[in-house]
């Protein structure tokens, strides 16, 4: 059954201007024929033309999966380096973590040698306060003594 550009263009669902580029002059001898000012064309035509979209629509459709594979893959790319950075991070966090406790460790065992020391220095100053006062009692002791000898 033969059909018109227009109906052609709605069939398939692209302009009649996209039809009528197909239909080369060439074409049209073949497969076109005007009747009452209008091009019919017929059935084996109709199939050519047919087949020219639905290939071209397949493409299309194939080229969109592509595009979209593509971009899939690209961001489970991204996310698979996004990850891979990541452990990186997180490891390098861990490292200085390590670090840091270290550091902190050591800084803690000087601080308790520290106050070792600033106890024994309490210590020595309390018996050497203990013995100048011991000193200076003995001496008053022995003041008043000698005052008595000389009188």
């Amino acid at each position: 059954m033969s059909k018109t550009i227009r109906e052609l263009s709605e069939e398939l669902g692209v302009s009649k201007t996209a039809i009528t580029k197909f239909l080369t002059p060439e074409k049209r001898k073949l497969f076109a024929k005007k009747i009452d000012n209008r091009l019919s064309i017929s059935d084996e035509g109709v199939t050519i033309i047919r087949q020219h979209f639905l290939l071209k629509s397949k493409t299309k459709i194939d080229n969109q999966i592509d595009n979209r594979t593509f971009v899939f893959d690209l961001v489970v790319d991204f996310k698979n380096h996004d990850f891979d950075f990541n452990n990186e991070l997180l490891s390098t966090l861990k490292n200085e973590l390590a670090e840091k406790n270290k550091q902190i460790e050591r800084l803690q065992k000087s601080i308790e040698q520290q106050n070792i020391l600033i106890d024994q220095q309490q210590k020595l100053t309390l018996q050497a306060n203990q013995k100048i006062g011991n000193l200076e009692a003995n001496l008053e002791i022995s003041e008043p003594q000698d005052q008595k000898k000389r009188r």
